[in-house]
């Protein structure tokens, strides 16, 4: 990689150009495209209605609710009517949503557009978040349009798989992780009270996705910023519930009954064989249960791996300097994917490391660099979800699938290299706070050798 991208000759420009147009014509196909022939049922479609309940006092997590206030341009999924009959809405479809109210508080000012015009704003708005993250990471590792690592971040960043599986289901995940990145453009030019404004709104929608960051600039004392946006979000939290109760909504019971399906066995969180799409997930689960058999236990695990790498990554941020942001944050969103439920959309944090390892072709640690972006490349296909729709039409012998390297190894290969990243950005970061502890024992020795 770093040879081709220290290359500035023709041929290589061309080919980095050829990258980059493939790249965005599977970014178009994949993304805005399949969102925009998919009206009648999407990943917002839900959030959508659940925001129009909120706003009119109405229990929002209430599967009978969702159906009947279904928008009328929008045909109603065979499903519907029957999976609520008998009770499976929830475990079987994932809907009603368990997004927060806060989300749904954020979410209301789309509801006063009919679902056809809504549905056209939220692709226009995922696809100016997706730009912004783009303008915003490449603004961060200051790269310049002439040169060629430039060329590449474009082609991976249109090529990630996350992303196109995020917009074409109309995910808020990408909004999320578009805001996150514009956060940190933004304290990095010590703009901390809109930092803090635009992160309360992404902890808001998604708080799995944002959370990690408020954390990362309460451990490096950025206090102005992680105020605004701890009080903004306990605003909004507070005039969610708030219209809910005045109206007396029982939305309270709803909304963990819902939060309870959605991770019982056979729903869509589940990680277990009960669940068809399992290996559309990303967090460790998926691969201890192959492992262990056991769900108690792989839960356990992933908890106990996440917070041990959580623990190590804190004793390597505090050696950290200040402007080593990028690095630090990579390791600590890749290290969140692990312990809870993520789908494949959420590895859109990848984006992350894929612009810091551009930023150490010629460092110090430029061959783990190197390696990140190496273990970013399975997610340019959606391996999971694309190996279980080769097992079911046929394409893999049922001797293969019994195989114990198959199901282990081959299948989760999208978490394996989720947890083999987590190890090298903690590895880089060690190293990382070597150097610094080196450089400045020997600013202090020469300042020594001065004075005397």
């Amino acid at each position: 990689m770093v040879n081709l991208i220290n290359c500035r000759g023709r041929r290589w420009t061309l080919i980095l150009w050829l990258l980059i147009l493939l790249a965005g014509t599977e970014f178009i196909v994949r993304g805005p495209l399949r969102f925009a022939h998919h009206r009648d049922f999407n990943d917002f479609i839900s959030p959508y209605i659940q925001s129009k309940a909120w706003v009119k006092g109405i229990d929002p997590y209430s599967p009978a609710n969702l159906a009947r206030r279904w928008p009328r341009e929008a045909e109603q999924p065979e499903f519907l009517e029957k999976d609520l009959a008998n009770g499976t809405l929830v475990l079987r479809r994932g809907i009603p949503t368990a997004y927060p109210l806060t989300a749904l508080f954020v979410l209301a000012p789309m509801t006063i557009l009919p679902w056809p015009l809504a549905h056209a704003v939220w692709l226009a708005i995922n696809l100016l978040a997706y730009a912004s993250m783009g303008v915003s990471l490449a603004l961060l590792i200051r790269l310049r349009w002439n040169e060629p690592r430039t060329y590449v971040f474009c082609a991976f960043l249109l090529a990630l798989a996350p992303f196109h599986t995020g917009l074409g289901a109309g995910s808020i995940a990408i909004v999320v992780v578009s805001i996150a990145a514009i956060v940190c453009l933004a304290a990095e030019r010590r703009h901390d009270i809109l930092a803090g404004a635009l992160l309360a709104i992404a902890i808001s929608l998604k708080p799995q996705i944002a959370l990690p960051f408020l954390l990362y600039f309460l451990l490096c004392r950025r206090w102005r910023l992680a105020g605004t946006a701890i009080g903004i979000v306990a605003v909004i939290a507070g005039l969610a519930v708030f219209r809910l109760t005045i109206a007396g909504a029982p939305w309270l019971e709803s909304y963990l009954d819902d939060n309870r399906i959605l991770f019982s066995r056979g729903s869509l969180g589940d990680f277990t064989e009960a669940n068809p799409i399992r290996f559309g997930l990303v967090n460790l689960q998926v691969l201890l249960y192959v492992i262990l058999h056991d769900r108690a236990t792989a839960n356990g695990l992933a908890l106990t791996v996440g917070i041990i790498a959580g623990l190590w990554w804190l004793f390597l941020q505090r050696k950290h300097s200040a402007n080593e942001q990028l690095l630090g944050l990579s390791a600590l969103v890749v290290i969140s994917l692990l312990p809870v439920y993520h789908r494949l959309y959420d590895a859109s944090l990848l984006a992350f490391p894929l612009a810091w390892s551009l930023t150490e072709l010629s460092g110090r640690i430029r061959s783990l660099g190197n390696m990140t972006f190496c273990l970013i490349l399975p997610f340019l296909v959606p391996g999971g979800t694309l190996l279980e729709q080769m097992q079911l039409r046929g394409y893999v012998s049922a001797a293969v699938q019994g195989s114990w390297w198959w199901n282990a190894l081959v299948m989760p290969h999208q978490v394996w290299a989720l947890v083999i990243l987590g190890m090298v950005l903690l590895e880089a970061m060690r190293w990382s706070a070597n150097d610094n502890r080196m450089s400045s024992h020997d600013t202090k020795s020469g300042s020594s050798i001065q004075e005397t």
